[in-house]
């Protein structure tokens, strides 16, 4: 049995356990706090937009007015379609939900200096909004990142910026949705009605792709035949050159492009491209290509490199200046092969390349998956929600919405990419936990504002590698 002494010991002993314990979860705790407020995600998403669009409110009270009664002011409205896409919520009804929130939404007014209406009645603006007026205004954004040049590096030979040109389905919709479906009837009589949409989006190797100009694949209210990518490509880069006329713009697509309207229409605005080239697209080309291999002095090159553990080989041809149909064009391939496994990239260019460019040519061509990756795939399955009926009784309003999910998608990747983020992000951290933590700091945080204050007002040089 034990005595009054040890149960009185055990009794002492119990409790300065309890009490280490306390003070160690305390301390893990404090310690949590500490490197959450060192971290500040959304003190630094707001810095990185402050820092390349200082205007971005004089920008968007440019807009005109709509309306005949306003409650809320259009920057209030537009802010608002913005941040919905800026969280990753998915739809406007998970937008209203964290509204509903108080601390969200005290934490969202005093952060962005606007008010947070009702999604319903971003939805009653976005029904009678001119689209043109939201496309402008990311073209407006995009001209004042171009000009602060974070992405001149990335140019292809030092010159020109990869500008991918490629379709998506947007969304599936019913019969009588509008006057503009596009429609495929199948063999068993079933019809199917949706909306596509064309993109020209500047990329980088580094992640970057971002949306410069949209065309929507839709049918006239009257017509023959119905609209494709290809005669929605000859809007985009009228559209194109008229928002940028002195962007130096190398366009990179994929097989359907190499024919003499593409050759022409670059031709005619001044652009260099690059597009994938498959067999039995022009044949009269892949006539002189195997001409030219059954040479003895055939322009190849070899290189063996090491990456990610994995030992690649790569073998180069190319044949320069061949004619078709009044145009010089360029043919170069790369083989690679990576545990045995063998790819082969085939390309024509407008570009003329050598010993040395064909390297970074082969890369740039290459690219053209970034708007696959980093640019649709990105916004359909991770957070964005392209292909959710953000409004299913108005084409307006869902041209409006893409065009504000286009706008947030350039901020995110600004804040993503940037050395801002990368100074604080944990190893293996996804970006899907990011948000959730930013997000999570609006929801369940009285933020200190001070803090943003002094990051504001700090001069810094936010860097992409």
């Amino acid at each position: 049995m034990q005595t009054t002494q040890q149960r009185a010991y055990f009794r002492h002993t119990q409790k300065k356990r309890d009490r280490q314990r306390k003070q160690q979860r305390q301390r893990k705790a404090r310690q949590h706090r500490e490197r959450q407020e060192k971290r500040n995600l959304m003190f630094r998403l707001k810095k990185t937009i402050d820092h390349h669009f200082p205007d971005l409110y004089e920008k968007i009270d440019a807009i005109p007015e709509c309306r005949k009664r306003a409650d809320y002011s259009l920057l209030e409205l537009i802010m608002a379609g913005i941040a919905m896409f800026l969280f990753k919520k998915g739809s406007r009804n998970a937008m209203n939900n964290e509204r509903d929130e108080a601390q969200f939404r005290t934490n969202y007014e005093r952060l962005f200096k606007t008010r947070l209406p009702h999604m319903d009645t971003v939805e009653d603006v976005m029904r009678v909004l001119d689209d043109e007026h939201i496309e402008t205004l990311k073209t407006e954004l995009v001209k004042g990142l171009l000009a602060k040049k974070p992405l001149r590096k990335y140019r292809v030979l030092g010159h020109s910026y990869l500008v991918v040109i490629d379709g998506t389905h947007v969304m599936d919709v019913k019969e009588g949705h509008c006057d503009h479906c596009l429609h495929q009837t199948f063999k068993n009589g079933k019809t199917r009605y949706f909306h596509n949409v064309l993109e020209a989006k500047l990329v980088g190797e580094n992640g970057f792709c971002l949306s410069l100009a949209t065309e929507w694949i839709e049918n006239a209210e009257e017509y023959e035949k119905q609209d494709c990518e290809l005669k929605a490509f000859a809007r985009l880069a009228k559209t194109l050159k008229q928002r940028y006329p002195r962007l130096s713009i190398c366009i990179v697509a994929d097989g359907l492009y190499p024919n003499q309207t593409f050759f022409r229409i670059c031709q005619e605005h001044g652009w260099s491209w690059i597009v994938t080239f498959k067999e039995g697209n022009l044949p009269s080309i892949w006539k002189r290509v195997l001409q030219r291999q059954a040479l003895r002095h055939c322009r190849r090159r070899e290189e063996h490199i090491q990456q990610g553990g994995q030992a690649i080989h790569r073998r180069y041809e190319w044949h320069p200046h061949m004619t078709y149909q009044g145009f010089t064009v360029h043919w170069y391939a790369c083989e690679e092969t990576v545990d045995q496994n063998c790819t082969r990239f085939v390309y024509l260019s407008s570009l003329e390349m050598d010993t040395y460019s064909i390297l970074e040519l082969t890369e740039s061509g290459r690219l053209r998956w970034k708007i696959e990756n980093e640019g649709f795939d990105v916004q359909k399955h991770h957070g964005y929600s392209l292909g959710h009926q953000f409004s299913r009784g108005s084409m307006l309003a869902m041209k409006n919405y893409y065009q504000l999910m286009q706008i947030a998608h350039l901020f995110n990747q600004l804040f993503e990419l940037s050395s801002l983020l990368a100074d604080v992000r944990r190893t293996k951290e996804s970006l899907a936990h990011i948000w959730q933590c930013l997000v999570g700091e609006l929801r369940h945080e009285a933020l200190d504002f001070a803090i943003l204050a002094a990051l504001l007002a700090r001069r810094i040089r936010i860097r992409y590698d």
